[in-house]
């Protein structure tokens, strides 16, 4: 179902909330590109998803001899597979450091990887001198995806524990996939990352710092003539009011990559309605969608109903890897 699958080296598998089917697709991702060299690894630790007697990540991913694996030393001593230690990375965590490893015999291994961005593009450079390709855990409940700049693609699963309401789900899949879909920044303007930065009509450059007070500064500055403003970091659902509060409109916004639009998903026409054009640095496709009819802490949803739903809001292929091999055709 992926497309041209060779050109999307790194694969972010991503939930939208927990309980989504993420583990069952990134299984299911695992057991199709069994025969390659394949890497794997998470960003972080998913805090609802650790076992409150040992700490320890609950979901178990399937290996096959020949992958690498880089998981914590705590993971590694909990898995009954057998590994050859490649590299013990500089990468540490609260479950101890990130160690790179070669499976041995087939079973399963919990994941737990670095929770920063420095350490997790660290990592995937270092595995990618060893695997073909690279699926890496992630979520959108941990407000912005670590190493956008390392990944080529999302495989976003969605699920019924999102929401009650299967409206409510379409909606937040709907923002996530037009946030996804930002063209590429074609600006030229040199500007650090230290800092935000506006560009107004007649090409005057304000630069400012991170705040509401600077923000607010810039602004008046501007006089409101603005062209062009490159923000980086998140865009919170409060730094959306600010820009609402200064009547801002008919400019284009520059961000780093689709992941820092972490404001709410009943603001996704606010640039609609201002006339507001969204371009990134890093685009980030999304490749495949997955779905999850069943909810294990409320109400489930009719399968055929959600799958008909989702596919009528995007072409991006959408499947049920428990109902369908996930590049079935």
């Amino acid at each position: 179902m992926i497309k041209n699958s060779d050109a999307y080296r790194t694969i972010g598998i991503v939930g939208l909330a927990k309980n989504t089917g993420k583990t069952t697709t990134f299984n299911a991702l695992i057991e199709h590109y069994r025969h390659e060299t394949l890497g794997l690894t998470s960003i972080g630790l998913d805090g609802e998803a650790i076992d409150q007697v040992n700490f320890l990540p609950k979901p178990k991913i399937n290996v096959y001899p020949g992958m690498i694996v880089a998981t914590t030393e705590a993971c590694l001593e909990q898995t009954l597979v057998t590994y050859d230690v490649l590299v013990k990375t500089p990468c540490a965590t609260a479950l101890g450091q990130v160690f790179l490893v070669r499976i041995l015999s087939q079973g399963t291994i919990m994941l737990a990887g670095p929770s920063t961005n420095q350490d997790m593009n660290v990592l995937l450079k270092l595995m990618k001198m060893y695997a073909k390709r690279i699926f890496v855990d992630g979520a959108f409940s941990r407000m912005t995806f670590s190493a956008m700049s390392e990944l080529d693609g999302i495989v976003l699963a969605v699920g019924a524990s999102f929401s009650p309401i299967l409206e409510d789900t379409l909606m937040k899949t709907k923002h996530i996939l037009t946030v996804f879909s930002y063209p590429i920044s074609e600006s030229t303007i040199d500007h650090p990352k230290a800092s935000w930065m506006i560009m107004t009509k007649n090409q005057m450059i304000i630069r400012m710092n991170k705040s509401e007070e600077a923000f607010r500064h810039a602004i008046l500055e501007s006089k409101g003539d603005v062209q062009q403003m490159i923000v980086h970091g998140a865009i919170t659902t409060r730094w959306m009011d600010m820009l609402i509060d200064a009547r801002l409109h008919d400019f284009t916004l520059i961000i780093d990559d689709p992941t820092k639009l972490l404001f709410h998903h009943r603001m996704h026409d606010v640039f609609e309605k201002l006339r507001i054009r969204v371009e990134v640095i890093k685009p980030c496709p999304i490749l495949l969608i997955t779905i999850n009819p069943f909810s294990p802490n409320g109400p489930s949803y009719d399968e055929a109903t959600m799958l008909q739903y989702m596919k009528a809001i995007t072409d991006i292929p959408v499947i049920n890897v428990k109902q369908e091999d996930i590049y079935a055709q």
